[in-house]
């Protein structure tokens, strides 16, 4: 029995040491922190919320032009008149992009529904090489991402401040004090929520080009993830998973930081043949976290700018949820707290200054 005690003191002894020496490593800074907002109340199981939202079926043509995105080589001649063009030739490339009619057979929702599309690219090269293909968003309202950095416009006070920001958002934009936030417009899809995945169907015709998304996180760096080579015969669905190093959180409020998918890029080796490549692509969507933390307070506006930050993030998670009436509803801005101003007390009356003493008449 005594053996057993002394046994029982040194484990206690031990475990005591080790906590102490944690707990110094955590003050020194050398422990790891979570990148969670912490709240009074904090978070139980449901402060995860995944689901599989598709970003881009290509079942609206927002190009009015019936080609849905654009399609460019790195061989492409300059535009003249600087429109797009579906369709293009150069002695070294051609290229062609349009929507059609049809969907994979395993997407049971696309089967009978008369608007399915997907996107249709066609392309050629005159040599081999290392041949470059980009699909991107058309420069058109529909994909304008508004980016504000997290960073003061030095040159709101030192330079030409209108021809380095994005106006499309006048309470992000604007100049107040000779210092603003600078506000960067990009073309492309911003994804909702902390994105785990993204996926995206492919028909291949056994064509050996690897295929590349990019996407622009928060702070404006562009990561380039491989979703792998194309050389496969019909549908398929290609996937990647997005690395916990690219940052799509803060440790403040709000805490979502959303990454924007900006274009595909379809590579060529020495070896690959020069036929021509026709490809195909549908549903475009992302496996993402769209919770966000709520906590007493997080509805306080500061003023207009912060009003529309807010409500942004919170209309693109209102818009996944699987019930968007538990969210908080959209702040009316306009009514958001302008510059400082007296507060007025209750008597509204200013007082009148004394009145000198008359003399007494004589």
């Amino acid at each position: 029995m005594e053996l057993i005690k002394k046994i029982f003191d040194r484990r206690t002894a031990t475990i005591a040491a080790v906590s102490s020496i944690a707990a110094v490593a955590l003050a020194l800074g050398g422990g790891i922190v979570s990148a969670d907002v912490k709240t009074a109340v904090g978070s139980d199981v449901s402060s995860n919320e995944l689901r599989s939202i598709t970003v881009e079926s290509w079942d609206k043509d927002y190009s009015n032009g019936g080609y849905g995105w654009e399609v460019s080589t790195d061989k492409d001649m300059t535009s003249k008149d600087g429109q797009y063009q579906p369709n293009a030739q150069s002695l070294q490339a051609e290229r062609e992009v349009k929507l059609i009619k049809g969907t994979p057979q395993d997407i049971r929702e696309n089967v009978n529904y008369p608007e399915a599309r997907v996107l249709g690219v066609k392309f050629g090269f005159t040599f081999p090489g290392y041949n470059v293909v980009s699909i991107r968003p058309p420069h058109v309202d529909q994909y304008v991402v508004e980016r504000p950095r997290p960073f003061l416009n030095e040159y709101a006070v030192t330079g030409d401040y209108k021809s380095r920001s994005c106006y499309k958002n006048p309470a992000l934009s604007s100049v107040n004090a000779g210092r603003a936030m600078v506000v960067d417009c990009l073309y492309g899809i911003e994804l909702p929520g902390e994105v785990h995945k993204v996926s995206v169907w492919v028909m291949g015709r056994g064509n050996d080009y690897d295929l590349e998304g990019w996407f622009e996180d928060w702070k404006g760096a562009t990561h380039i993830l491989k979703f792998g080579s194309v050389n496969f015969i019909g549908w398929r669905p290609m996937s990647i998973e997005i690395p916990k190093s690219i940052p799509q959180d803060v440790n403040s409020f709000p805490a979502i930081k959303t990454l924007v998918f900006k274009q595909f890029k379809l590579r060529s080796k020495p070896h690959t043949s020069l036929e021509s490549v026709y490809i195909f692509f549908d549903e475009l969507r992302v496996l993402t976290d769209i919770f966000e933390v709520h906590f007493d307070g997080a509805a306080l506006d500061f003023d207009k700018a912060d009003c529309d930050r807010k409500n942004h993030l919170l209309k693109m998670i209102r818009d996944n949820a699987r019930n968007p009436d538990a969210y908080t509803a959209l702040v009316d801005c306009s009514k958001a707290p302008g510059p400082a101003a007296p507060i007025q007390s209750g008597n509204t009356q200013p007082s009148q200054p004394a009145q000198p003493a008359q003399p007494a008449q004589p």
